[in-house]
């Protein structure tokens, strides 16, 4: 059995800060894609405080194993969330199975189009920079336009589809010279005993192929991945939802001390409300680089995120509509106290504009703000055992 859990500081600075409501930081993400987008409940109001505590993290995990005679290996784990704010006790429970013809894994667990997906986010650290905790206090009151489209850049470096926990099969090949193909089938986006709605997607195919191995001090690691599933939303007869088809590639290269890693992800139009009737269609893409340092108990990375939303059609407003863009610049310092015990700071420089930011998107927006930039700093101590 293993465990960890953690307590964290927060300090934000950002554009948002005189217009948020506290009940708009729900932070629910959008079932429709993966990136992490969210809504406010249209009551601006004042944010409580520019500093918080939270306890983001609090797991055990239970790993069961044994062998056969025959030399299948065997078992079983479960993470259960201890937080008491969490929405399910459990959140992976999944059955293995493996042995020299590779490993197969049961139930609810991350996909081949997760696991086997390299970048500079693997590299980050404290939080996890650009992939990490700077969302439970980032501010978006523009991710759609009429509940209906989709119009913020991604914020997460995460492939639309991405079935996270969602019950599925999945199987990973034995590595022969550091190459390793795997793939899973997700039939929708559920777990636990939620498995027989739909929602959004269903029948997702997650594939992956990447490569490891290591020469002396160096080693390297390169991926290719891909997420595909069918759309089954239809709200009304006007609009449907295009079909998920996101792929990604990356890689990270660490020599000793020092780790770099980048990685280029095209979402397309995927779980886009298909608008092309109506002369409006967007497409997204994102990429990121990262770098780390560690020197004893000390672990540095410093990361970059950049994502765009690009419009197109023949709808006069998105032919001029300028690019919703979001950038994020992380700094992260881990400081090892004890086997076990480690304290950690992050910091998030990050800009989000919606359709350009400027005079075209609040002229033609409502007089929305849209532009948000912000400084998130992050401090925390976990244990884990």
């Amino acid at each position: 059995m293993t465990g960890n859990a953690n307590f964290q500081f927060y300090y934000v600075d950002q554009d948002f800060n005189t217009s948020v409501d506290a009940s708009s930081w729900s932070n629910s993400p959008a079932d429709i894609g993966s990136w992490a987008v969210y809504a406010t409940d249209g009551n601006p109001g004042l944010q409580d405080h520019g500093w918080y505590f939270g306890v983001d993290e609090a797991e055990l995990q239970l790993n069961v194993s044994g062998a056969a005679d025959n030399g299948l290996n065997y078992g079983f784990k479960i993470e259960l969330n201890a937080n008491t704010t969490d929405n399910a006790m459990a959140d992976e429970v999944r059955l293995q199975l493996s042995g020299g013809w590779g490993t197969l894994q049961l139930g609810d667990e991350d996909g081949a189009e997760d696991v086997m997906n390299y970048g500079g986010e693997n590299l980050m650290g404290a939080t996890g920079g650009f992939d990490g905790d700077y969302d439970d206090v980032l501010f978006r009151n523009f991710e759609t336009y009429n509940g209906v489209e989709q119009m913020a850049a991604p914020s997460y470096p995460t492939i639309v589809g991405d079935t996270s926990d969602a019950t599925k099969v999945s199987y990973f090949s034995p590595r022969f010279s550091g190459f390793q193909v795997g793939a899973s089938l997700t039939p929708t986006p559920q777990s636990g005993d939620g498995f027989k709605s739909d929602k959004a997607w269903e029948n997702h195919i997650g594939i992956g192929a990447n490569y490891d191995n290591t020469f002396g001090d160096l080693r390297i690691r390169a991926s290719a991945v891909y997420s595909g599933a069918s759309s089954t939303t239809s709200p009304n007869t006007d609009f449907l939802l295009n079909d998920i088809s996101a792929w990604s590639v990356g890689g990270i290269v660490n020599w000793g001390a020092f780790g770099l890693g980048a990685n280029y992800t095209d979402n397309g139009d995927s779980g886009m409300w298909d608008l092309s009737n109506e002369g409006r269609t967007s497409e997204s893409s994102y990429w990121n680089v990262a770098a780390s340092f560690e020197t004893g108990p000390l672990y540095f990375s410093a990361g970059y995120m950049s994502s765009v939303r690009d419009y197109s059609g023949t709808d006069p407003y998105y032919v001029a509509a300028p690019d919703s863009t979001f950038e994020n610049i992380a700094l992260t310092v881990d400081y090892t106290m004890a086997p076990g015990l480690g304290i950690y700071a992050e910091v998030d420089l990050i800009s989000d504009e919606f359709i350009g930011g400027g005079a075209v998107c609040e002229d033609n927006w409502g007089g929305i703000n849209c532009s948000n930039d912000a400084t998130i700093l992050i401090m925390g101590a976990n244990v884990s055992f």
